[in-house]
Parts: C-alpha cells; sequence; structure tokens
C-alpha cells in the first residue's frame, strides 16, 4: 500500500512542477518588453507546441501501457503453456512408473 501511496504522492509533485513551468513561462512571456500582439502570439505558440507535446505525451502513454499489457498476457499465456506441459511430461511420467510397478509385482 504504501508503493501506492509513493506513486500518488511522485505524480503530483510531477504536475505541480508541470504547473509552475507553465505559469512560469507565461509570466515571463507576459512580463517581457515586447508588444501584446507579440505576446499573444508566443502565447499562442507555445500553448499549440506544448498541446501537441503533452498530445504525444499521452499516445506514448497509452501506447506503453497496451504493450505492457500486452507482453504480460502473452508471458502469462506462455507460462500457463510451460507449466501445463509440465504437469502432463509428469502425469505420463507417473503412468509409466506406475505401469512398471504394476508389472513387477
Amino acid at each position: 500500500m504504501r508503493h501506492h501511496e509513493s506513486d500518488v504522492v511522485d505524480g503530483k509533485m510531477l504536475g505541480v512542477f508541470a504547473m509552475g513551468l507553465i505559469i512560469g513561462s507565461v509570466a515571463t512571456l507576459l512580463l517581457s518588453p515586447q508588444s501584446g500582439r507579440d505576446s499573444r502570439e508566443q502565447i499562442r505558440d507555445y500553448v499549440r507546441r506544448k498541446g501537441e507535446d503533452w498530445s504525444d505525451l499521452q499516445e506514448k502513454t497509452v501506447e506503453t501501457y497496451q504493450d505492457i499489457v500486452s507482453g504480460t498476457h502473452k508471458g502469462l499465456a506462455e507460462i500457463q503453456e510451460t507449466i501445463r506441459e509440465a504437469v502432463h511430461a509428469g502425469m505420463d511420467e507417473f503412468r509409466k512408473e506406475w505401469k512398471d510397478v504394476k508389472n513387477n509385482r
């Protein structure tokens, strides 16, 4: 349970950092010695770029999650098949041994 709480705190800290970065960048643009039109254009471009970056990050996160889930399912299926094969091999060996024991009586 503690590990999960730590992940939540880390996620919140990352969000706070990102918001601080955005607010600081916007404040810098607003306080810079240039025309209002240039400032608005810079802010608009900045927000558009960050929106694209955020979309890319979301897509990569979803893809990574899907890869992990897919890999986990594939790995579980392989483990299940290995166990199934081992059980069948063990049962076959047991039957052979049991047959030998019965024949040697």
